[in-house]
């Protein structure tokens, strides 16, 4: 959905609430010109728009790191294992609660994902678990910042130190997040953002990479930037190798940074609008919908919203898949939250892969992953797309309607359940 939330008024159902992504009258008249100059090769150096948007990327998620802007998330992520240039069959301890991408982005590479449990309190990688999985092919940890919950950032770096590990971050669903003041990809070797689709900051498709190490940035650039952008590196090598480029083309378009440069200079006010809904709809859940208990905030999240919510269902005597169904039918955009990845077929079935030409995926660990289903136990997910902008003065809360219907519903059921159960 491509609008502006300007000049909204009158009470709506939480169905019937603007859906993000929109942007400014001001990027969209930006996207018109740059529609009518006809220029969208991006070929250059660095173009305009895109310069503009990695220099707020930098300055509002980076800490101040360089930022490139790539093609998507995936992209970035591509780029960020390429640049880092782990031998191929090296292993990468990742948690099975993240998302696909986070894993499958390694896969061209021929490195070996190997799924981690994790803390099914907050849903960080298990870092106990992590190390009991080292093996001497072990060169890296990838963490993920799975729907905008920061993990310890002092822990998984001082891990991949002391077992001489490259660190990446996935932000994707963290932007503007900070764990005990730290932003959320400064931490790692090299770090990465998606901004497409709905993310908190969206150029409908797009990505951003940023690294501290001089090499792994050269290397990116190579990999994924215009020739003339990367011709400006300094290792003689990578320079020569830029002429031709090494078969990938990563760019964003100009349309892309525009878009996202626009949600990154209101990613303050959009992050403040989302904690004062989120805080709002957590007291309507306690009084008409108890038995829906959201997740603790992260310990050490000292800035950020949450992508997505997720409420822990209490009541034994009735089925989460049932409770999302109420909720939906109320209007909340609710539903069950992805399975794990050791339950996918990429990894229940090893040698899948081979099908488009892929190494063979190891197993996942037949002992199960504790950790990671304690934490997706009973789990309902919001999406939050209808919580980018202010409720009008005046008007009730939608979700306090939504939230009474679905409690209605749920209570019927329960009693019919339990009707049903006696007989």
């Amino acid at each position: 959905m491509t609008a502006t939330a300007e000049g909204r008024s009158g009470s709506v159902t939480a169905a019937e609430r603007l859906l993000w992504p929109w942007w400014s009258e001001g990027a969209l008249e930006t996207v018109r010109w740059l529609l009518e100059e006809g220029d969208m090769a991006a070929a250059g150096p660095v173009h305009p728009q895109i310069g503009e948007c990695e220099q707020i990327a930098s300055a509002v998620l980076a800490g101040g790191r360089p930022v490139m802007m790539c093609d998507s998330g995936t992209g970035a992520l591509e780029t960020a294992y390429a640049a880092l240039r782990l031998e191929p069959g090296s292993e990468v301890l990742v948690a099975s609660a993240s998302f696909r991408t986070t894993v499958t982005a390694m896969l061209p590479q021929r490195l070996v994902p190997v799924l981690c449990d994790v803390d099914p309190v907050t849903g960080a990688i298990d870092l106990r678990d992590a190390a009991a999985r080292l093996t001497p092919r072990t060169a890296a940890l990838t963490v993920t910042h799975l729907w905008g919950r920061p993990v310890p950032l002092d822990a998984v770096r001082e891990f991949c130190d002391r077992h001489h590990l490259a660190l990446l971050e996935d932000c994707s669903h963290a932007h503007g997040a900070r764990w005990r003041g730290r932003p959320v990809g400064t931490a790692g070797d090299v770090a990465i953002w998606s901004t497409g689709t709905w993310k908190p900051v969206s150029g409908g498709r797009g990505g951003l990479l940023t690294t501290a190490d001089r090499t792994v940035w050269e290397r990116a650039l190579v990999l994924a930037q215009p020739k003339h952008r990367a011709l400006r590196v300094r290792d003689e090598v990578l320079r020569a190798l830029a002429e031709t480029g090494a078969g990938h083309n990563r760019r964003a378009t100009p349309i892309a940074a525009v878009l996202a440069a626009d949600h990154l200079r209101r990613l303050p006010h959009t992050i403040a609008i989302k904690n004062e809904r989120t805080a709002a709809v957590e007291r309507l859940l306690a009084e008409h919908l108890p038995v829906l208990v959201p997740l603790p905030a992260p310990a050490g999240l000292t800035s950020g919203a949450l992508y997505k919510w997720h409420w822990r269902l209490h009541d034994t005597d009735l089925d989460t898949g049932a409770a999302a169904r109420a909720l939906r039918t109320a209007g909340v955009r609710a539903s069950r939250p992805a399975r794990p990845l050791h339950q996918a077929p990429l990894f229940t079935d090893p040698g899948l892969g081979r099908a488009v030409g892929l190494a063979q995926i190891a197993p996942p660990d037949p002992s199960g992953y504790p950790g990671t289903a304690g934490l997706l136990e009973r789990l309902v997910e919001i999406d939050t797309r209808d919580m980018y902008d202010p409720l009008p003065d005046g008007d009730p809360d939608p979700y306090e309607l939504a939230l009474t219907t679905a409690a209605t519903a749920l209570h019927a059921r329960t009693r019919s359940d339990r009707k049903a159960r006696l007989t």
